[in-house]
């Protein structure tokens, strides 16, 4: 089942390639990603949103979907959680993304955020359009990884 949700969010991703961010946009896109995944799954993944009235730079907006994406995916494959929330919101000029599971956790001292895939991946996107990337994960009691970006 895993390997069918991994192969849903691929499937999106190409979709975006094809223009779904640039016609819907970003929460529409995310919207939808989390629908496809929590219709093939034993998770449940609820979106949040506050002021995404106004559409972002398009490129913006396809760096934080990949994001959330790749963040999605991790969920997916370790955590083991059956609920998620992708909560995005505009406050001024800051984009705000929490993305939280109630899955099995990690010891952030044991992960290496400098090297590898994964979250150093996020990290990397997240530096490139000067954002903050934090990390905040218990044992046994999920995670919550926090990307706030600047909007100009």
């Amino acid at each position: 089942m895993i390997d069918e949700a991994y192969l849903k969010v691929r499937s999106i991703a190409h979709a975006k390639n094809a223009g779904v961010i640039a016609n819907k946009g970003l929460l529409v896109a995310v919207q939808m990603m989390a629908e496809k995944i929590s219709s093939a799954n034993k998770i449940t993944i609820e979106v949040v949103h506050f002021g995404l009235d106004t559409p972002l730079e398009n490129s913006l907006e396809i760096a934080v979907f990949r994001m959330i994406q790749e963040l999605t995916t991790n969920i997916l494959k370790h955590a083991h959680a059956s609920q998620a929330t992708i909560n995005i919101s505009r406050h001024d000029n800051i984009l705000n993304i929490i993305v939280e599971d109630n899955g099995n956790g990690f010891d952030i001292n044991k992960i290496d955020l400098q090297n590898g895939m994964g979250l150093h991946s996020i990290k990397t996107r997240v530096a490139y359009i000067k954002g903050e990337f934090i990390v905040d994960s218990t044992l046994n009691k999920g995670t919550t990884i926090i990307v706030n970006v600047p909007i100009e």
